[in-house]
Parts: C-alpha cells; sequence; structure tokens
C-alpha cells in the first residue's frame, strides 16, 4: 500500500474478556501488516445505568464513537452485538449505519450489506449435545440462551433445538431461557430451575453464563457436575479454574480480531469479499461428570508420534504459541523413546529417565504452564503413565520419572502464580505513586497538562496526546454529542519525552487528530479514552494501546478525569482571584469603603446578602416582640450552569431575576426577599398562625413551586426555569437569630436538592 492505513476498532470497552482477546487479535494483525489500528472503547448502547452508582457516568464512554464518525479513518471495525447487547435489533441496525461510507467489517456481528467475521456456531455446539445425549443418555437438555437482537445467541439457540431435532428430541420452551449473556443474572437463573427441577444439563450461551449459574445451582441445593451436566462456549480461562472446571466450546477472539482486519485491508483495496467463519472446538470437562478415562486400554492411543501436534493443540489452544512446539515435541519424543525401548540394563533406563527429565525442565522454561489447559495437560500425563504401566513398565526408576514431572509442574504453577503475585504488588504500589504525582501542579494552566502525562511509564505508553475543548462541555445521559471541528492539543509523550505545546500551535482538526499521532515502538495500535469527570467532558487522551492498558486503562480514566477536574478548578479560581485583585485596586483608587456599598443587588434589585441579614434581622426581632411567628426560607435555583452553558449568560441572568420577581410576589409587603448569593435568595416574612389553613411551611413551599409551575406553562422559553426550597419556622419565643434561621433552612434545602431533575429542556 502506497500510504499508512488507519483502520478503527469499535468495541464494548477494554475490560472483559471477550473484547480484550478481539483487541489483541487486530493488534497483532496490525502489528504484522504495518497498520494503525485506533480502539474505541465505548460501551453500551442503552443500558440501564441506574441500577449500578459506580457506572452512573458510564455513558460518557460512548462519546468516543462519536470520534470515529469524525475522523479520516479508511475502514472501521464493529462489534455491533457486544455494543449492542442491551439494545433492540432496529437500534444496533442504526448504529451500524452511521459508518456505511467506510470499508466495514462486522464482528461476532451481522446485518444484511454488510462483512461480518463470525464464530461457527454449529460443530462445537453439536458435539458438545451430542455428547450430552449419545453417551451420557440425557433425555432433558435445556439451555440458558442470550438476547434475540445478538447474531451469535440467536445462532447458538437455532444450533440447540436443530440437534436436538437431528436425535429426535422435542424442544421445550420451559427448557429455554433468555438470559443477558452475563453471571449478572440471578432471578433469570432462578426461574429457569424452578420450573425445570428434573433438568438433566444445560447448554449457557456463554461461559459468563455458567459461571453465574453454577452459583444458582448451589443456592438451590443442586451440585454443576453432579445433579446438572453444563457446558458453555467461549472457553474463557476462567472455565478450567472453577469447581468443577467447565466444559466449553472453545472459540477464540483473537482470530476474530485478526480475520477482521484483514478482511477490511482487502475491501480498502477493493476485493470483493465473503463472510468469513472460524472453527471451534468442544473441551471437554468435569462439569459434564467426572470424564472417564474410557481409551485406558487404547494404550498406544497416547503415545503415537503422529499425533504429538495434535496431544500439543489440545492443552495449549489459547493463542499462537509455536515457540512451545519443538521442546513439546522433543519432550514427548524422550517420553515414547522409554516406552518403545527394550532395554534392560540399569545404566540404558537411567540415561533415558535423565534425558525425559531434562527435556520435560527445557520444555517448562520455556513458560509453558502459563499457557497451558492444566486440566487437559495432567489428564494426558496420568494416561501416559496408565499407558506405561499396562505394559508393564513398572519399578522405582520409573515412577521417579512421573514423580519428577508431577512434582516440576506444580513447582512451575507455583512460580507461575508467585510472579503473578509479586507483580500485581509492584503494580498496586506503583499506582499509589501514580495517584499521588499525577496530581502535582500548582496552577491551572497549559503548562500543567504537562505533569499529567509525565508518569505514564507504568503503563508503558511512549507516546500519547491530551486533546481537550475550547471549555469543558456538560453532556448528559440519552443526550447526542456533536463532536467539534477543532479540539487543542495541550501536550504530547513522545518516546517518553513529555513537553507543553504553546497555545499558538494547540489548534488541531478533529477529521486528522488519527492520522497525525505517532505509535510507540513494537505498536501500531493507539486508543482513545474520554477525559470526564461526572457530567462534564473535557477532551481525549490518545496513546499506546498497551498490554496494561486492558487492566488498568478504566483507572486511569478515572484519575486523568480527577486531574483535569482540578485543573479547571484551579484555573477558574485563578481567575476569580485576578478579578477580585483587579476590583480591590479599583476601589482603593476611588476610595470606597465597604460601609457605604449599596444594599441592592445590581442585578435583580432586591436586598443583596449584606442588606437582606441588615433588615431581614430587624424585621424578625420586631415579629418575635409582637408575638408572631415567622417564616425564613433559603431558595436555590436549579441548574442554573445548565442554562448558561446551553443556552447563554443573558438567559441565565433572565432567570436570576425572574426568581427575585416571583420570590417578592410571593412575599409581599410585609416580607423580604434578598439576593444572598450567585444563584441563591432568602426570604424572610410574617407567618400566619398556626391554626390557619394556609399557615405552615408545606403549605408555603407548594404555593413557590406552583407559582413556578404556572409560568413554565405559559412561558415561550425553551427551559424551564425551578428553584428548590428550605425553610425554617421562627416561633415568637424562640431564641433563633436570624443566621441561624438560615442555617436550618439550608440543611433542608439540601434535602430537597438530592430530587431535583438535572434536564432543564421542556
Amino acid at each position: 500500500m502506497k500510504r499508512a492505513v488507519t483502520v478503527g476498532l469499535l468495541a464494548s470497552g477494554i475490560t472483559d474478556n471477550f473484547s480484550i482477546m478481539v483487541c489483541r487479535g487486530a493488534m497483532k494483525a496490525a502489528r504484522e501488516m504495518g497498520v494503525k489500528l485506533v480502539i474505541f472503547p465505548g460501551k453500551y448502547l442503552d443500558r440501564d445505568l441506574t441500577a449500578r452508582k459506580e457506572i452512573l457516568y458510564e455513558y460518557q464512554y460512548n462519546t468516543l464513537f462519536s470520534y470515529a464518525q469524525a475522523a479520516r479513518l479508511d475502514a472501521v471495525l464493529i462489534m455491533a452485538d457486544s455494543i449492542g447487547c442491551y439494545a433492540q435489533a432496529d437500534r444496533i441496525k442504526q448504529f451500524i449505519q452511521q459508518y456505511s461510507k467506510l470499508p466495514c467489517v462486522l464482528v461476532a456481528s451481522k446485518l444484511e450489506g454488510y462483512v461480518s467475521v463470525n464464530y461457527d456456531n454449529y460443530n462445537g455446539i453439536s458435539e458438545a449435545m451430542n455428547y450430552m445425549i449419545r453417551e451420557l443418555g440425557m433425555r432433558k437438555i435445556g439451555m440458558v440462551g442470550g438476547p434475540e437482537g445478538n447474531t451469535d445467541a440467536k445462532e447458538r439457540k437455532n444450533t440447540f433445538i436443530r440437534v436436538l431435532e437431528e436425535n429426535q428430541m422435542p424442544f421445550d420452551e420451559n427448557c429455554y431461557i433468555e438470559g443477558t449473556l452475563s453471571r449478572y443474572s440471578g432471578g433469570i437463573f432462578d426461574t429457569f430451575i424452578e420450573k425445570n427441577p428434573d433438568i438433566q444439563g444445560i447448554f449457557c450461551v456463554n461461559d459468563d453464563t455458567a459461571i453465574g449459574l453454577y452459583e444458582a445451582l448451589k443456592q438451590h441445593g443442586r451440585t454443576p457436575g453432579r445433579d446438572v451436566r453444563i457446558f458453555g462456549y467461549d472457553n474463557m480461562l476462567a472455565s478450567a479454574k472453577i469447581e468443577p472446571p467447565l466444559a466449553s466450546v472453545w472459540a477464540d477472539p483473537t482470530r476474530l480480531g485478526e480475520k477482521a482486519l484483514n478482511t477490511a485491508l482487502r475491501l480498502i483495496e477493493g476485493e470483493q469479499v465473503e463472510d468469513q467463519v472460524l472453527s471451534t472446538k468442544f473441551i471437554k470437562r468435569d462439569s459434564l461428570g467426572t470424564i472417564k478415562k474410557k481409551d485406558v486400554l487404547q494404550s498406544d492411543r497416547w503415545l503415537d508420534r503422529g499425533s504429538i501436534d495434535k496431544y500439543f493443540n489440545d492443552i495449549f489452544y489459547r493463542g499462537n504459541l509455536s515457540d512451545l512446539r519443538a521442546p513439546y515435541r522433543a519432550f514427548m519424543n524422550c517420553v515414547m523413546d522409554l516406552y518403545e525401548s527394550e532395554t534392560v540394563t540399569q545404566e540404558q533406563i537411567t540415561g533415558q529417565r535423565n534425558e525425559l527429565v531434562r527435556t520435560f525442565d527445557a520444555f517448562v522454561g520455556t513458560g509453558a504452564m502459563e499457557y497451558a489447559d492444566m486440566e487437559n495437560f495432567l489428564t494426558h500425563i496420568e494416561h501416559i503413565h496408565r499407558a506405561f504401566q499396562q505394559k508393564g513398565k513398572k519399578g522405582d526408576e520409573l515412577e521417579d520419572v512421573f514423580a519428577v514431572i508431577y512434582r516440576r509442574t506444580v513447582m512451575a504453577v507455583e512460580q507461575h502464580l508467585g510472579r503473578i503475585s509479586e507483580a500485581r504488588e509492584d503494580e498496586q504500589y506503583v499506582m499509589k505513586l501514580f495517584v499521588r504525582d499525577i496530581m502535582q501542579f500548582e496552577k491551572g494552566n497549559d503548562q500543567s497538562y504537562a505533569v499529567l502525562l509525565e508518569h505514564l511509564g507504568w503503563l508503558d505508553i511512549q507516546n500519547a496526546y491530551i486533546y481537550v475543548f475550547r471549555k469543558p462541555v456538560m453532556h448528559l445521559e440519552h443526550e447526542e454529542l456533536e463532536i467539534p471541528d477543532k479540539l487543542y492539543l495541550k501536550a504530547v509523550r513522545s518516546a517518553g519525552v513529555v513537553t507543553s505545546v504553546l497555545g499558538a500551535q494547540q489548534q488541531r482538526s478533529t477529521d486528522e487528530l488519527f492520522r497525525d499521532s505517532q505509535t510507540g515502538q513494537g505498536t501500531s495500535s493507539l486508543v482513545v479514552l474520554p477525559l470526564f469527570s461526572n457530567e462534564m467532558l473535557y477532551g481525549i487522551l490518545l496513546c499506546d494501546m498497551t498490554e496494561k492498558l486492558f487492566e488498568n486503562g478504566e483507572f486511569l480514566v478515572n484519575q486523568m478525569g480527577a486531574a483535569i477536574r482540578m485543573l479547571e478548578l484551579l484555573k477558574s479560581n485563578e481567575q476569580i482571584q485576578r478579578q477580585l485583585e483587579e476590583s480591590l485596586i479599583t476601589l482603593k483608587e476611588n476610595n470606597i469603603v465597604l460601609d457605604t456599598l449599596s444594599k441592592s443587588d445590581a442585578l435583580t434589585g432586591i436586598m443583596n446578602r449584606r442588606g437582606f441579614y441588615h433588615s431581614g434581622e430587624a424585621l424578625l426581632e420586631r415579629n418575635k416582640q409582637a408575638g408572631g411567628r415567622t417564616l425564613v426560607a433559603y431558595i436555590d435555583m436549579n441548574n442554573l450552569k445548565i442554562i448558561n452553558d446551553r443556552y447563554g449568560h443573558d438567559e441565565g441572568d433572565f432567570s436570576i431575576k425572574l426568581i427575585s420577581d416571583l420570590l417578592t410576589e410571593t412575599a409581599g409587603s410585609t416580607g423580604l426577599v434578598g439576593r444572598v448569593g450567585g444563584d441563591e435568595f432568602a426570604l424572610v416574612m410574617p407567618a400566619l398562625p398556626s391554626g390557619e389553613a394556609a399557615a405552615g411551611e408545606k403549605a408555603f413551599v407548594e404555593r413557590i413551586y406552583k407559582r413556578f409551575g404556572q409560568y413554565n406553562e405559559g412561558s415561550a422559553k425553551v427551559y424551564n426555569i425551578t428553584v428548590s426550597v428550605g425553610t425554617c419556622m421562627v416561633e415568637a419565643g424562640d431564641a433563633l437569630t436570624l443566621k441561624e434561621a438560615m442555617t436550618l433552612a439550608d440543611g433542608r434545602l439540601y434535602e430537597e436538592k438530592q430530587n431535583r431533575v438535572k434536564s432543564v429542556a421542556k
């Protein structure tokens, strides 16, 4: 190709196992093909975020998909069904069609008119179900599926029904239930188990679902693998580690990523490309019952030189591990030499034994046990051991050989776990330093952005770029975000060296962001991460996509967002301080002293804070002396910042003046109203005697809310103006001052504010 190609990958985050593996595959292919890959790790369409507080602002990740539209990419890979696993089919289709002008490859998804890369959702499932039906004699098998709009879930359900029919077994609707593709589906599992007390076997649409089903079965007093046989799909790492180990259909997501990127390159070249289907494999484990060693009598089957590669593939099916194949073959050839030999002298036996141990040590020394399916590996060694015994090859020397193999295997696994534990401890320490160091700035200026990029080495990030909006954007859930044409590049990390960008050179065209960015040595992949704090969006971080970001990417986003929020607060504080200094200079120059300041608010014409407290205290005391009750209210405007940001400061000023007018109307001729803060008001007025119907704080608050509701209904404004009210009733005999009463009213105002709606549009 004449120029560097840039391909985007739209993923459902970079933290779940499936997305991680797809990304790894695409990254590998991009590196090999010399292509720049940009990963956009959004989240999920139409997900209900209200149930879990910790994901309340997860929707901000979905803004990344808008950058993929705005950028000049040569092609996109879309994990549409993963992104849309909570959405309806029409919504997913609409999402895909946003990228219809680009060469587009769907990953584990299907839509007419688009090229896709998918798993074979028949053969592996068919093999597993036929094992349950024909080998284990099961006649009642159920399925926990996935959303109907998900391509894989739909195809796997169809296969489930088809295999039942092939075995002359009817499909019972009661034996099928739609899940969420997640282990967090407790109510669904409970319903399924209660409806099917005599179920013998269950196919779960994926392994994560099966893990959740395990727990539900245990809570119902049923043991997976004994009372109910189960198999899943995906063969994720956790599948072999749970108890009992989960039988599964192995489908390698890394191959999806690789094939998708290669397919996209063919589309870019103008080739006519068909849909791609990748093979799968049934992995038998104890969740289908303790696996009987039915082949024991066929001892030679486990010591066939022509099957060494098959044994290797059964054990090391996770990823491309060709470097391990030769050491494994050398070890297995030594095993077979010992099995086939007819030597009888002790010296010959010892020599063969030592050579076998040497080749096994060399094999283990490659780190092989980190990648092995340990259950399959140990089962294979058990078969070999038993084959030796059946052939009559016994004795202390032989038993010692297998004891060494088992011992070295255990040691290798323990060392691997120890390295993981040590690495995690080191990482936790480095993370603590990162949290501390990322906040080491004193000013809210452009130079402070460089601090955010200086401490990314622990994530192996060599290159990174911070792009921000001209000013922060308030982005609420379900709102569309229009990406601006220009962003501002504040700081750059290049080959580990961080520099600030001068103001005149910061402006960048949005559609060129990814073409201009460089990747680190040994990688050709970048990731785009959102910079946000709650509903405020600041921009994006573009950086190398490294292995450590799969685990720590969202932690980085949280820390970066908090740091930029602090920068913005410092910037605002510095601006206020400058304005204050200028005001003080003006006051000194004009010899104006505080006591002569006006007691009225310039914008609204009502009393300011000083005037309100001065006159309000006097009204309160007069009313007490007259034996009357006094109502004190603290009123706060809702959503002034949203109105200012969205409709302009003139509309914000209009809202402030309207509130002062309506409150003055409510207070009448006997009360006082003051503006005591930017969007805060106070009111003090004589209250009616407690026996009268209109008396009391609740009636007063309802009267104010009703008055604002009447205004909004008749107003031509496109937004609502609302307030929250807190009150305090001061009785004649109370010793409360106005300030103390205001504090009590403020406490009730805080409670009211918790119920406000953050939406202003009508």
